[in-house]
């Protein structure tokens, strides 16, 4: 019922298609700047300290969603997108006339990292005003799984399109979907209106310790958010090395990069799928800690036997993993918070879980000079099946609420 309900629901067939598109946008966009670094400087470490320099923005979300919740969150993400297709533009036109510097490249990755941060916080809690709490769930699902859908169409064309017109085409496709999820999001309305706070810009910094507060007051999210830090770090590899492992290791060229992202992102589109069906029948602590020593052995096991249909198989497991966790954990963290405190909690939390992922791209760029990269797989693949043990015993999830006292003046 609930899903020929979602189905039928206009303002979030328009939102997801958006959606759909820039993302795709986004995975032929990484794939560009990873291809052009590599391509520039033939050295791994230059990738790891591009990508890692301009992940640093992402510690902005803790930030961020604090204005996610002053501001109108419909024109907060229309604004952002407006602006990250005017820097993808630009990174176009210093490509077109040479001028496109590996510091250039990471300044432009900083912003448009930047802006990311307040997207993201602000469709964490315009979402839910689309579609209501009852179909939130399931909508969530959907969106997770056409994430990853959409990074597998991007990816499994960029090495076609890579080919065709390099990097180029890809920064301009970026550019594109920007623009076309900026119109995507003019046409929606929220369904439910918000209550969001008037405030003063001297309460920011009251606002984001309100946050932290009723974060660190959750049992759950003082358990959750150290072990995901620790895992992000030991994760990136997979992220950004992607690339080196299949020119370096598999010897294979672009159209093999892009089919080996795809056997990922299959997987995480099962695992989105299937995760709400998985809850059911299973503890979300005992899931979770489950889905991370599957992600942990395919790390190991991808190491054993360095072949292409090995790696895929290995990559989709992982995918499936991944699909299970993302879903389970956002779906949990937006139903458990109140509307007018989401951009925050959402902001705060994305932060601290992926805030290691700078650091961690910076020391894998280096790592892998040192370690090689099968090594550094593989030890990538054994801390995260010990790190999953963290997880028994996880605490049940407790709503995440503002204190009423605290706020007098309200607004629809």
């Amino acid at each position: 019922m609930a899903s020929r309900r979602l189905w039928k629901h206009p303002q979030f067939i328009v939102l997801i298609s958006g959606q759909w598109v820039s993302q795709v946008g986004n995975a032929l966009f990484l794939m560009g700047v990873s291809w052009f670094i590599l391509s520039t400087t033939h050295n791994r470490t230059d990738l790891g300290y591009v990508l890692g320099t301009a992940g640093i923005a992402g510690l902005m979300g803790i930030v961020s969603g604090v204005f996610a919740d002053r501001w109108n969150h419909r024109r907060t993400l229309v604004l952002t997108d407006w602006l990250r297709a005017v820097l993808s533009v630009s990174l176009v036109a210093l490509f077109w006339f040479h001028d496109l510097h590996l510091v250039l490249l990471a300044v432009v990755l900083f912003l448009l990292n930047l802006l990311e941060t307040l997207f993201n916080a602000a469709e964490i809690a315009y979402l839910p005003e689309v579609t209501g709490q009852d179909l939130y769930p399931e909508a969530n699902s959907v969106n997770q799984s056409s994430s990853a859908l959409s990074q597998l169409v991007g990816l499994g064309t960029g090495g076609w399109l890579l080919a065709l017109g390099g990097p180029l085409l890809l920064f301009l496709l970026n550019g594109i979907s920007f623009g076309v999820s900026a119109l995507s999001l003019l046409i929606t309305r929220p369904n439910t209106r918000s209550m969001q706070y008037v405030s003063s810009h001297h309460r920011i910094r009251e606002d984001l310790i309100e946050g932290l507060q009723i974060i660190w007051q959750s049992a759950f999210l003082r358990r959750l958010i150290p072990l995901t830090i620790a895992i992000n770090f030991v994760l990136t590899p997979i992220s950004i090395m992607d690339v080196a492992w299949v020119r370096q290791i598999l010897h294979r060229g672009a159209v093999s990069y892009g089919f080996f992202s795809v056997a990922f992102l299959i997987g995480v589109i099962v695992g989105s799928l299937f995760a709400s069906s998985l809850h059911k029948n299973w503890e979300m602590s005992k899931t979770i800690m489950g889905s991370f020593v599957v992600l942990g052995t395919a790390f190991v096991s991808m190491t054993l036997y360095p072949r292409l249909w090995a790696s895929l198989l290995c990559l989709l497991l992982a995918g499936i993993a991944v699909g299970i966790i993302n879903t389970l954990l956002s779906t949990q963290i937006v139903l458990m918070t109140a509307p007018e405190v989401r951009g925050r909690i959402g902001g705060i939390v994305s932060t601290g879980m992926s805030m290691a992922t700078p650091l961690g791209e910076i020391f894998v760029g280096w790592a892998s000079g040192v370690l090689g990269l099968i090594w550094l797989f593989r030890l990538a693949g054994l801390l995260i099946m010990a790190l999953a043990s963290g997880f028994i015993g996880l605490p049940k999830p407790q709503p995440l609420e503002i204190d009423p006292s605290s706020h007098q003046d309200l607004s629809p």
